[in-house]
């Protein structure tokens, strides 16, 4: 890789920013400060400035932050501040934390915002934050004393996505929507209309876009976005408009991620049916749009179906167990799906770009994908993965994260991921290997080309490029451990011979398998949204009939999402 070739990100919604969080979060679990420490090679690390800018603050310290701009409601952001301390413009006090002298720490403040020029002298104006709840977990973190084996309840305690967030983001990060407060029981952003109107105010576009821009001029070689968006409300809205922005100014290929609540969202004087029309009416403006605007879209959840999911059936993986409401929870399993398949064009030696990986997984128009992943990956401790896979059988290796959809077994296009298999449980050395040596997988020499012939052999007229690399995944704190059930052992592998781990240990690291894959089939899940929308009387749903424009760009979704179906017709063709 001759130079950076950056990806800006950009989370729009309370979920999204709590998938972000858990993202970030892996990011800096993988960070390496000595290269002898690590115990896979550097070629198999992720190139960490792809995503994150390097930067000096106003005492002359080295920052580095995610290229992130996060969009949220006020109240979300709990005990951080909506900017940090590297311009010197605004403190948070808190005194049982930070022991310093109140006045000396304000006097540093005011001194090195006139030396910046960004006040005059005794004009400065020092705001104290009323005191915020602060998690357990925060408070250890600010105190440097983060206890490995200490439970903090975060499945339970957790009231924000900042409660857990161990990454430090950059003073332009934040961004809270004006005069928007965060309800816990119903959401305060209903309608992609709504978000709309916010993207075209004068009191938030001017600001935001001009954020944009500074992150761009930083880059010598942005190839992209990464975008994350909140689909049941009007986040969706915000989101669109910000693709549309993008389209138009920087013309650069954008992955997008669609992420559904893991529970029924209310709305403001909305009985259930009501709620269902104003998020089927969201989802399909937001597939419009996609279908316009985007690169690839991946629409994400872990529910089982999205449309009149009553009884709220989750998905379920093996060796897996979570709560299937939990913010907290769910969107950790959402972001290890996010950061083992983008390390397919994030990794230091890959030759793959960001526009090569949404070009070989979306033929001719097809730009929605399904997200599937295997959490933990399922083989034992001390099997080999030549044996692994061809104990399988008809069973699928892998569960699906797109609600709704299965991509099939045949004329299939996708990629595929896999980390925290070493090569030496590959398969076993000749003098011992047995039966291996009868595989055709026997003559592989890396788990890409293993997987590369189990999918050419398992999957009919289908085409499949896969990678790999050592790296596992890491679940130590604040990943919920909690999750895994007792027959994983601390590798995320299972426990030979039916047993369970010790209960005093926990799962540490484990191996993942994720995969973005391309069929005909996926056209049901188009239909299963347009059948739904047979339901839906916009002209009765307040938030949008009010407006003639509302609906006339309905009614041509709806067009468009036909249009866009018929991409997946063909039963044949790749």
């Amino acid at each position: 890789m001759d130079f950076t070739r950056e990806i800006l990100s950009f989370q729009f919604g309370t979920y999204a920013n709590y998938v972000g969080a858990h993202f970030w979060n892996q990011q800096e679990a993988n960070f390496v400060y000595d290269g002898s420490s690590s115990q896979v090679a550097e070629e198999q690390l992720p190139q960490n400035d792809v995503l994150y800018r390097e930067g000096l603050n106003d005492y002359g310290q080295t920052t580095y932050t995610p290229r992130l701009l996060s969009v949220d409601l006020a109240g979300n952001l709990a005990h951080l501040p909506i900017v940090g301390e590297l311009y010197g413009n605004y403190v948070q006090r808190n005194e049982e934390l930070l022991p310093l002298t109140t006045g000396n720490h304000l006097q540093k403040t005011r001194q090195s915002a006139e030396q910046n020029n960004l006040s005059t002298v005794d004009q400065l104006e020092v705001r104290e934050q009323p005191q915020v709840p602060i998690s357990e977990y925060q408070r250890d973190l600010l105190k440097g004393a983060i206890e490995a084996g200490k439970n903090y309840q975060l499945a339970d305690t957790t009231r924000s996505w900042a409660d857990y967030l161990y990454a430090r983001y950059h003073p332009r990060t934040l961004n809270v929507l004006p005069d928007l407060i965060r309800d816990s029981n119903v959401q305060a952003l209903a309608t992609q209309a709504a978000g709309k109107e916010i993207w075209d105010g004068d009191a938030f576009n001017e600001d935001f876009c001009n954020r944009i821009r500074q992150y761009v001029e930083e880059c010598e070689g942005l190839q992209g976005f990464h975008i994350l968006f909140d689909i049941d409300d009007g986040f969706s809205g915000l989101a669109s408009k910000c693709m549309e922005h993008l389209n138009d100014e920087y013309s650069r290929v954008s992955f997008v991620l669609p992420l559904h609540y893991p529970r029924i969202p209310s709305y403001n004087q909305a009985d259930p049916r009501t709620a269902h029309s104003i998020r089927v009416v969201n989802s399909v403006l937001s597939y419009y749009h996609l279908s316009e605007q985007a690169t690839m879209f991946t629409p994400l959840a872990t529910l089982e179906t999205i449309w009149r999911n009553n009884t709220l059936q989750s998905r379920r993986m093996p060796g897996l167990e979570w709560k299937t409401g939990n913010l907290y929870q769910t969107s950790a399993v959402l972001a290890a799906f996010m950061d083992t398949m983008t390390l397919s064009y994030r990794l230091r030696q890959t030759p793959q770009s960001l526009v090569r990986f949404c070009e070989n997984v979306c033929p001719v128009g097809r730009k929605m994908t399904a997200a599937a992943m295997a959490l933990p990956l399922g083989m034992q401790q001390e099997q080999d993965l030549i044996d692994y896979m061809d104990h399988s059988g008809d069973q699928s290796l892998l569960t699906q994260l797109t609600p709704g959809c299965e991509a099939g077994t045949s004329y299939v296009v996708q990629s595929v991921m896999a980390r925290g298999i070493p090569t030496s449980r590959l398969k076993r050395p000749q003098e011992t290997a047995g039966p291996q040596l009868r595989m055709a997988a026997y003559g592989c020499n890396s788990v890409s080309q293993m997987l590369q012939l189990y999918y050419q052999c398992s999957f009919h007229g289908s085409v499949t490029n896969a990678a790999s690399t050592p790296l596992p995944f890491k679940t130590q704190l604040p990943f919920p451990y909690e999750i895994f059930q007792p027959n994983i052992a601390t590798d995320g592998f299972k426990v030979a011979g039916g047993g369970e781990r010790e209960s005093s240990t926990r799962v540490e690291s484990t191996p993942v398998l994720a995969a973005l894959q391309n069929s005909t089939k996926l056209g049901d899940h188009l239909d299963n949204l347009h059948t739904q929308t047979h339901r839906v009387q916009i002209g009765k749903l307040q938030s949008y009939s009010q407006s003639a424009v509302d609906r006339e760009e309905y009614e041509t979704a709806l067009d468009k999402l036909l249009e866009f179906r018929d991409n997946y017709a063909d039963q044949q063709y790749l």
